[in-house]
């Protein structure tokens, strides 16, 4: 056998003894969101949604939340919205990108798609009338809640994820023309990650 095989058979050995393991995101805050600190000149909480008949809480379950947004960023419900999402971890005084980042390029698309992230993490607990379609963002949509329970957990394998991080959601809004419209919108989440 060559040195190659053995190389090749260790590497397969070792990464099928390699288990996953579960971990979950705890926010810092009950109101989940907080504007970025580090994206100067991007709008924040204040210029995207309206929370205040949105209610949070937290227990044994995870987030459970019910309510109405009321979204306040000026745009059109024809735009299409460019959702960035990074996971950032605090390490030696900074927060340094992880490779775990999402971009969507159309965000109603996706909270439509009965198959996507979007929808099964949020708009699938959105109450529309008469089975309307789910509304695209836009200044003064509403959306209503049926109460419901979520967690952000995921099962990871190969690395050690706890520690102290932060979700990073960045919304950019382009027209028909795909030009920039408005101004982007950056809002975080900071919390723990944990092992369970």
């Amino acid at each position: 056998m060559n040195s190659l095989n053995v190389v090749v058979i260790i590497f397969i050995s070792a990464l099928t003894a390699v288990q996953s393991t579960k971990y979950r995101f705890i926010p810092d805050y009950y109101e989940l969101y907080k504007d970025c600190k580090d994206q100067p000149g991007l709008g924040g909480t204040s210029d995207f949604f309206d929370l205040s008949g949105f209610d949070i809480s937290f227990d044994d379950e995870g987030l459970n939340a019910k309510g109405t947004i009321v979204f306040l960023w000026d745009i059109e419900q024809t735009d299409r919205v460019l959702l960035d999402i990074e996971l950032k971890k605090y390490s030696r005084g900074n927060w340094q990108l992880t490779p775990f980042t999402v971009k969507i390029f159309d965000l109603c698309q996706q909270m439509r798609d009965t198959t996507s992230i979007v929808y099964k993490s949020w708009t699938k607990h959105v109450i529309t009338k008469n089975n309307e379609k789910i509304p695209c963002l836009g200044k003064g949509v509403e959306f209503l809640h049926e109460p419901y329970a979520s967690q952000i957990e995921a099962d990871v394998m190969g690395m050690n994820m706890e520690g102290r991080y932060k979700i990073v959601l960045i919304f950019q809004a382009f027209d028909g023309k795909n030009r920039a419209k408005s101004k982007s919108i950056c809002i975080e989440m900071p919390g723990e990650i944990i092992r369970i």
